[in-house]
């Protein structure tokens, strides 16, 4: 397929013979290598079945560790045996009720029984102790509560017994989803990093006072470990946090979790000290005994030669170090402070030292080499009156320790690109349908018109092309055949840039999911091109009786890279995007009808694919490899397709609204109306979205007052044509 179709041809290749048939067999080429790596993907992202839990395995009952992750969902088969071989048909009054979701793990259980009999709820994993039982009695109803650990379609099983018979089971489902847990005690110091543990894949976010203001929110790994930073300046702070993940609940979030003090100490400490011995001076032997002084609470380290060889903390604003097995010669010694909250001060001012030979020495001590660095120096902290001990470890390490915590990831691992797309039913309960409009006529009446208004004013305004070379120089006509690039460069280079674009908007990092994640970001743009616009406009095309060709348009491209870095910097969830990058030209002596209704059926098959898009990414559940894969892929048709609507609607230059407007202002009304409202209800998106409604208010008002004045002043003040 080339990039450039003549749409009234009936020949979807130009050349024939040879040439046709190397294209032929290129795309061939292309699509097959296209396949096998989908394939190898999936291979990847296949995961052995786990092996059955074993009869000895620990129980499962009450609160799951905050490690232990996701549970599967149990078995009916789990149940312990009931006291009869055969269910009674006696027994029929059994019923079971819980809520479709708990933002706890503390599950409230109810249901109906027949007078007199007993309530068994089973275990969730052989060799368990029930969950619950109910003693029996005359009372035809019955509750009780059950701890859950987290996650997706828990089947409850609850049997009744009496008289030596036991009922058929009665099974109910349920989502459960607590809240993660902080680390730290009461009061610890900290720079701003908080961490705890989660779900795994859960987006968690901190609270700070209640409020997400200052807060942070970040995704927590496969071993439920999680950490990010505040931004609040130095203080006292009470911070909460809570999780989400989109398969769990429908994206709903936990319960807030408990409380935890903190100080957010920002402020380096001051520069320490070292008092003895004193700069210059001689030691005799190859030991000595450095003190200083410092900030009551901090660590000091102390370097000898750049190399670090003793920290000791500060009590009563004084340290102690005593140094062993220095070489003799001159060495330079420095120390530096960290406070508990991890802040390191800058080194004191270095002191130079020399340790020579004691009297009546024999040879002197060998200087210790890089290659043996167990030779050298050694130094033991001198006690102190009242031993000093930090607070808190200064930043938090992961339980692993020692070197920074980086987040495991895999084919499997969610991201969070689309998680905030609000299902069609959540768009319906929330307030989306009801501010949709209001965007929809502000786009309208403050960007798209007053836009239109000002192209128009600065038509008036013309340059004149500039001229590097001189009139004299010859032009070189190149054949047609030879200055054609590729043509699949051609097609699948400004859909890659596309993707590329829309992918560090949101976001990435070295992870093999995000390599999943720009597979289903390139595909999803490119049957949005394909699909709405050369299928489309290329059916319209001939159904009108016109020839038209489909050609990239840099204005498009242009509109990708302002969609991403606005998202980008407004911090925008679900981010506004734009995908379509291609359009159809037509040959000048055609008439407005037949290019209007072309247009128009583009933007339409683009509306279409985003609500086909944003529909099923609602039904598909985001779990595993494909599950994932799919639901990225939904949610950049979705992004894509309403994003690119809009922009393909605007009255300006080449794009569809033009022509469309120029044709029948009624339609473009109309058009432009549904497209924006269908996309404002995704952008306004779930629980967890953030779009500035106000302040897009006041930047759309801001451009139509500026859009309306620079018309006024070109059409009232000085209507003289203006001449470059």
């Amino acid at each position: 397929m080339q990039f450039f179709l003549a749409v009234g041809s009936r020949r979807w290749f130009r050349g024939r013979g040879a040439s046709a048939s190397r294209r032929l067999a290129s795309a061939l080429a292309i699509l097959a290598f296209a396949g096998q790596g989908l394939a190898l993907m999936g291979a990847a992202a296949i995961q052995p079945a786990p092996a059955p839990p074993s009869p000895s395995a620990p129980p499962s009952a009450g609160l799951a560790a905050p490690s232990a992750g996701l549970a599967a969902p149990p078995a009916p088969s789990a149940a312990p045996p009931a006291p009869s071989a055969q269910p009674s048909a006696g027994l029929n009054a059994l019923t079971v009720s819980v809520p479709t979701f708990s933002n706890v793990n503390a599950v409230h259980v109810e249901g109906a029984k027949d007078a007199g009999a007993a309530v068994l709820i089973a275990p969730l994993a052989s060799g368990s102790p029930p969950l619950c039982s109910v003693e029996a009695g005359q009372a035809t109803v019955w509750d009780c509560w059950v701890f859950l650990p987290n996650g997706a379609g828990i089947v409850l099983s609850a049997t009744e017994s009496l008289d030596g018979q036991t009922s058929a089971p009665a099974t109910a489902t349920i989502d459960v989803l607590g809240a993660p847990t902080i680390d730290g005690r009461p009061g610890y110091r900290t720079s701003g990093l908080v961490s705890g543990y989660g779900v795994p894949g859960a987006s968690v976010t901190t609270l700070v006072g209640g409020s997400e203001s200052g807060g942070c929110t970040t995704v927590a790994a496969d071993s439920g470990y999680w950490s990010c930073a505040l931004s609040v300046p130095s203080g006292s702070y009470v911070v909460q946090a809570t999780q989400s993940r989109a398969d769990i609940g429908g994206g709903a979030s936990s319960a807030i979790s408990g409380s935890l003090d903190i100080v957010v100490d920002r402020d380096a400490p001051a520069s320490p000290t070292i008092s003895s011995p004193q700069s210059g001076s001689s030691v005799s032997g190859t030991s000595a005994v450095f003190t200083g002084t410092g900030e009551d609470g901090g660590l000091i380290d102390l370097y000898l030669d750049n190399v670090p060889i003793c920290e000791v903390a500060v009590s009563s604003g004084a340290w102690g170090c005593a140094v062993k097995a220095v070489s003799i010669g001159a060495h330079t010694a420095l120390v530096i402070q960290r406070d508990a909250a991890g802040n390191y001060s800058t080194p004191s001012a270095p002191i130079t030292l020399r340790f020579v030979l004691k009297a009546g020495s024999g040879s002197p001590a060998r200087p210790s080499s890089p290659e043996n660095p167990r030779s050298g120096p050694t130094a033991t902290p001198l006690p102190t009156p009242i031993p000093v001990a930090p607070a808190q470890p200064p930043a938090l390490p992961p339980p692993s320790g020692g070197a920074p915590h980086h987040h495991s990831s895999n084919w499997g691992t969610p991201t969070k690109f689309g998680t905030t797309i609000p299902t069609l039913a959540a768009s319906i309960t929330g307030t989306n349908w009801l501010l949709a409009p209001v965007l929809a006529a502000a786009f309208i009446v403050l960007v798209a018109l007053p836009l239109r208004l000002l192209a128009n004013s600065l038509r008036r305004f013309r340059m004149r092309p500039m001229q590097l070379t001189g009139r004299n120089r010859r032009r070189v006509i190149v054949p047609d055949d030879q200055k054609r690039p590729n043509t699949w460069l051609r097609a699948i280079a400004p859909v890659a840039a596309a993707a590329a674009v829309i992918l560090l908007a949101g976001g990435v990092s070295d992870e093999v999911r995000y390599l999943r994640l720009s597979v289903a970001v390139l595909l999803g743009l490119a049957l949005v091109n394909v699909l709405g616009v050369m299928i489309a406009a290329g059916a319209a095309s001939r159904w009108q009786g016109v020839s038209a060709r489909v050609r990239f348009l840099p204005l498009l491209m242009l509109a990708v890279v302002l969609a991403a870095v606005l998202s980008r910097l407004a911090g925008i969830e679900p981010p506004i995007v734009a995908g379509v990058i291609l359009g159809i030209g037509f040959a000048g002596n055609i008439a407005a009808r037949p290019r209007a209704i072309a247009n128009l059926t583009a933007v339409g098959a683009v509306t279409l694919l985003a609500c086909v898009g944003w529909l099923l990414h609602g039904m598909i559940p985001p779990t595993g490899f494909w599950g994932l894969f799919l639901g990225e892929l939904l949610a950049t048709v979705a992004f894509a397709g309403f994003g690119s609507a809009v922009i393909l609607m605007l009255p300006l230059a080449t794009l569809p609204g033009r022509a469309i407007l120029e044709w029948s202002t009624p339609v473009w009304l109309a058009t432009v109306a549904v497209v924006c409202v269908l996309g404002s209800v995704v952008v306004l998106g779930g629980r967890e979205a953030v779009f500035p409604v106000l302040g897009s208010l006041l930047v759309a008002g801001a451009f139509a007052t500026v859009s309306i004045a620079v018309w006024g002043w070109l059409r009232f003040v000085d209507p003289s044509p203006a001449r470059a």
